[in-house]
């Protein structure tokens, strides 16, 4: 799915119970694939999602602001590869699994040792 696609959009909204999205695999997984990506102000989603840099972030509900930046991507496709490159790099440098790994590994050690 992601080779095929040139932007990914991830619009999310918070449930009437107050319930949010965490941070979004997709979204990493789409980062990861190099694609810049456009997605709401909700939940956990905006500590993956840098703005500006690896794509861009609009606040919930809004149609508007989510068209808006998908027209400055579609007008301005020179941005893709760096805004791709620099949201590939964040996700290798921030979630790559060995990393994540032994930052479980150290909460548990602070854990025992508590």
């Amino acid at each position: 799915m992601y080779e095929k696609a040139h932007i990914f959009i991830f619009s999310s909204l918070t449930a009437r119970n107050g319930d949010q999205e965490g941070q979004g695999l997709v979204l990493s997984e789409a980062q990861a694939m190099g694609l810049p990506v456009i997605s709401t102000l909700v939940g956990g989603i905006p500590e993956g999602v840098l703005e500006g840099k690896s794509g861009f972030l609009v606040p919930e509900r809004d149609v508007e602001a989510l068209a808006e930046r998908l027209q400055y991507l579609i007008e301005h496709l020179e941005v893709w590869p760096e805004m791709g490159r620099y949201g590939r790099n964040f996700m290798a440098k921030h979630y790559d699994i060995k990393k994540l790994n032994q930052r479980l590994v150290n909460i548990y050690q602070n854990l025992q040792i508590s």
